[in-house]
């Protein structure tokens, strides 16, 4: 792994093919994925993306609260993106049965297809400059 990891770092073509793939991605992101062309589009999805992907629950869900601890962002403009996420039709609210002043924010069926449409293109980039296997 050692060898692996030395191997990366001086391996100039191996870096540059990573860095043709980042540039790809954005690009196909800045044509594709409106919602993530501010910086705070980018962190509430990519934070979204964090809680309902990396976390694993019957049905996916986010936490509003875990949203807010952005220190280079306000609040205020994070809430105006989460309202727009909202008004796209992208998620929508649900109240903590438990502690009604929790709320849940529940992907629609836009969002999740949103995910599943990034993820693929991101897999198609990366295929065109490396073999990706799937770890166990």
């Amino acid at each position: 792994l050692q060898d692996m990891m030395m191997k990366t770092e001086s391996d100039p073509q191996l870096n540059t093919k990573l860095l043709q793939v980042i540039r790809q991605l954005h690009e196909w992101e800045n044509q594709h994925l409106e919602l993530v062309q501010t910086q705070a589009g980018r962190y509430l999805y990519l934070s979204l993306v964090k809680q309902l992907v990396d976390e694993k629950h019957e049905q996916p869900v986010a936490i509003l609260k875990g949203i807010y601890h952005n220190q280079d962002l306000s609040e205020r403009a994070l809430r105006y993106k989460i309202r727009e996420f909202e008004v796209e039709g992208l998620i929508k609210f649900e109240t903590n049965a438990q502690d009604r002043r929790a709320k849940k924010i529940v992907p629609t069926r836009d969002l999740m297809q949103t995910l599943e449409g990034h993820s693929h293109e991101f897999g198609r980039i990366l295929a065109t400059k490396f073999v990706v296997l799937p770890k166990k």
